[in-house]
């Protein structure tokens, strides 16, 4: 914490403090995957005083006092994006915290001391270039501006608070890293046989959570469960005649599968896919679809993941690869 001798400005008010930190005290510095999505907490404190040196609660007077977050180097402010769904450019400091984890993996926090007082402002910083960045803040109050990044402010202090976060590029698995089960499942289908099959990211035997995936193959997008594949009259072996294949989407509670309601039950960060196999072919109108179904797979971490399900009508089986 840097503390500055309370001078009058403007108003009567002085500036007390000036403090930027991440949540734990002792903790200079944090990465995140430059994607444009995963972010970090950064606090900012803020004291101000009257001329009797009594606290002048800030947050009930917001016309008195603006706070952004600024390059330390430079002066120069980070944007100030509100994410909406779409990887925000350069490095961006939002209001608002996203639904994505916010520690890199196997990342551990160490307890610290000595930390800031009060109620901090938030900023949630992400990036989507690669790099490092030392980040302080600027403060204006009532017209007199002050940063933290080691210039001259208008009452002579020189505040020394700072954070650095850097940016890694996002990692890319090999398609083997990521599971790929299936299973038959159990019931009464009047001769019809379903397989499901699980999807989840496993590196080095720790799981990243999968989120939603996406595609527009097939003029589709995700949200709504998709047919991917539909082979027709299979007549190159007796058994299966034909199979369907449909991915469902995330948060749906059943699919519907060559005429019948199948219940989504998947482990948390995982997707499911669905295969259907009549016990004879019936001729259907609909498209033969065969191609390679191309989606992309959303982490937790906001990492994108290329995939893609290979149709092998030789063994009746959707073969998980790289897209």
């Amino acid at each position: 914490m840097s503390a500055i001798q309370a001078m009058p400005i403007q108003g009567g008010i002085s500036l007390s403090q000036l403090d930027v930190r991440f949540e734990v005290p002792g903790i200079e510095s944090k990465r995140v995957f430059a994607n444009g999505r995963m972010q970090v907490r950064v606090w900012v404190f803020v004291e101000a005083v009257d001329e009797s040196g009594a606290p002048v609660p800030l947050a009930y007077f917001p016309d008195l006092i603006s706070t952004r977050l600024i390059r330390y180097h430079d002066a120069e402010p980070l944007a100030r994006d509100a994410y909406n769904g779409h990887p925000l450019p350069g490095w961006n400091s939002s209001f608002i915290e996203n639904r994505y984890t916010h520690e890199m993996p196997g990342f551990v926090q160490s307890p610290g001391g000595g930390g800031s007082a009060g109620t901090p402002m938030e900023f949630w910083v992400s990036s989507s270039v690669e790099g490092q960045l030392q980040i302080a803040a600027e403060v204006t109050i009532q017209g007199q501006v002050y940063r933290s990044n080691k210039t001259i402010n208008p009452n002579g202090s020189r505040i020394n608070r700072s954070v650095v976060i850097t940016a890694d590029r996002s990692p890319a698995y090999s398609h083997d890293q990521f599971t790929w089960k299936s299973q038959k499942l159990l019931g009464s289908f009047k001769g019809y046989n379903f397989f499901k099959y699980d999807l989840g990211l496993y590196p080095g035997g720790r799981q990243v959570r999968l989120l939603e995936w996406k595609t527009s193959q097939y003029g589709e997008s995700g949200i709504r469960p998709v047919k991917f594949c539909y082979t027709g009259l299979i007549l190159s072996h007796p058994v299966p005649r034909s199979f369907t294949g449909v991915m469902a989407s995330v948060g749906v509670k059943t699919v519907d599968l060559i005429g019948q309601h199948l219940p989504v039950d998947c482990a948390d960060g995982e997707l499911v896919a669905f295969k259907g196999v009549p016990p004879v072919y019936k001729y259907s109108p609909e498209e033969v679809r065969l191609e390679p179904f191309k989606f992309i797979v959303l982490d937790e971490f906001g990492n994108t993941h290329q995939l893609m399900l290979v149709i092998d009508i030789e063994s009746s089986e959707f073969l998980l690869r790289r897209g």
